[in-house]
């Protein structure tokens, strides 16, 4: 493969690793706040405001676990897909070599 064709590969691959990260983040975060919106309300309802808030806290944090496994995976898939353009980088540099 071509060192020109690798490297914009590479730069695809790392435009494609930082929007699903950035994406990633800032759904989460319209996520976040729209589930606050209903928990607040059910809030004011004062003999269930505190298992309301349990329940919000626990929903959130679901929420987070969820998104940061995404781009956990997002940084794995990326590492692997480099890892892969590596071994090609090298075998072309071996075979132009021959």
């Amino acid at each position: 493969m071509e060192p020109r064709t690798l490297r914009q590969i590479r730069g695809a691959k790392e435009l494609v690793e930082e929007t699903v990260d950035a994406a990633t983040l800032a759904i989460n975060e319209v996520q976040r706040t729209m589930t606050r919106m209903p928990y607040a309300l059910l809030a004011r309802i004062g003999p269930i405001a505190a298992p309301v808030q349990a329940i919000e806290q626990a929903h959130l944090k679901i929420a987070d676990s969820v998104y940061f496994s995404i781009r956990v995976g997002n940084r794995l898939v990326g590492n692997m897909a480099g890892f892969v353009l590596d071994q090609l980088d090298a075998h072309a540099q071996r075979k132009g070599r021959s």
